[in-house]
């Protein structure tokens, strides 16, 4: 590695992307879209709501859509109403992180047992610091009870940090005045551009994405900066190893 001093700032952005893609795997897998089936979850995002936002416990739908941020709340809430007969939002976010335990013991398995356990120390150190506050499904999968496989472990650990900036950047999305369908259609396709606006809820007429670059710029600063208090946690001398096993991480998975 070229760089081998990095600031707390540093580490942020530099594993901001990897830490994305690292939970992408899971959260898209086919085993997870299968076991959604099997629990009778409503076609599309059904799992995905039920799941990601079941920690927040049997909420109104608004509280849920408050949680996610970028689903349009008349798209979210008939997912959120229609689950399983039965079924808590507890139960179902348990399943959900069953999910990311079983890809996470597959994936993530060659990295070794010593290395995932350093994985998962110092992201939970990243996490254990960042305030609550910071976002709601953020707060709720940190209290998740840790998974005793190494491979499980990580990779809950990982999408702790993944909802850590999704909460941080609902935030900034609001600070900035990108707005929710912005966010949906700045990003890069497939997981942005209209196709996604529209699969997320948003209504045309969308705005031109060209138009949204500074701001999405702008938007992501402030993600990073808001979340870089909690990397703060990390020696400097830990840093670059930090980035060194999550980019590990992400290599293994794909």
């Amino acid at each position: 590695m070229a760089q081998t001093s990095f600031t707390a700032a540093d580490v942020a952005e530099r594993t901001a992307q990897p830490v994305l893609e690292i939970a992408r795997g899971w959260l898209l897998s086919r085993n997870t879209a299968k076991r959604g089936e099997e629990l009778g979850m409503l076609a599309g995002r059904g799992f995905w709501v039920n799941g990601r936002a079941g920690v927040l416990g049997d909420v109104d739908a608004d509280v849920a859509a408050a949680g996610v941020g970028f689903m349009h709340p008349d798209r979210l809430r008939p997912f959120w109403e229609t689950r399983p007969q039965g079924q808590s939002s507890q139960e179902l976010a348990a399943e959900y992180a069953k999910c990311c335990a079983d890809w996470g013991q597959e994936k993530l398995a060659p990295l070794g047992d010593e290395t995932l356990v350093q994985l998962t120390s110092l992201v939970r150190r990243v996490v254990d610091a960042a305030l609550p506050t910071t976002g709601a499904l953020f707060a709720g999968w940190r209290a998740v009870p840790v998974p005793d496989d190494p491979g499980a472990a990580a990779a809950l650990a990982l999408h702790v940090l993944r909802e850590l900036r999704g909460g941080a950047h609902i935030t900034a999305v609001t600070a900035t005045g990108l707005t929710p369908l912005g966010a949906a259609m700045s990003a890069a396709p497939p997981r942005g551009g209209a196709d996604w606006a529209r699969d997320l809820g948003w209504s045309e007429p969308y705005p031109d994405a060209e138009s949204l670059v500074r701001l999405r710029q702008e938007t992501e600063a402030l993600t990073s900066r808001i979340v870089t208090p909690a990397y703060e946690a990390l020696a400097e001398s830990e840093r670059a190893h930090f980035v060194d096993l999550v980019e590990g991480a992400l290599a293994v998975s794909r």
